[in-house]
């Protein structure tokens, strides 16, 4: 039975999506990308996020770490953000 769910895993679809707008960052750029990355697990698309650890956002919104799929990888990496010089 392993091996059927391993092969199967194999075969799935996969994206990586990069973005630096993800929760708890708000705002119309985050929207899109949450909304969109819901419904891929349900469509057997197996889903991987990466987004910066430290990033600088216009507002916060905690609350949309909630809706995040919970099927969803996110990875998130500290960067180094050139707008904290300003």
């Amino acid at each position: 039975m392993a091996s059927y769910i391993c092969a199967e895993y194999r075969n799935m679809p996969k994206i990586l999506l990069i973005a630096y707008y993800w929760p708890p960052s708000g705002g119309g750029g985050v929207l899109r990308w949450l909304k969109f990355t819901r419904y891929l697990p349900e469509l057997g698309i197996d889903t991987t996020v990466y987004t910066p650890e430290n990033g600088v956002f216009p507002g916060y919104d905690a609350e949309l770490i909630n809706e995040v799929n919970s099927n969803i990888t996110v990875v998130k990496f500290p960067i180094w953000e050139p707008h904290r010089l300003f």
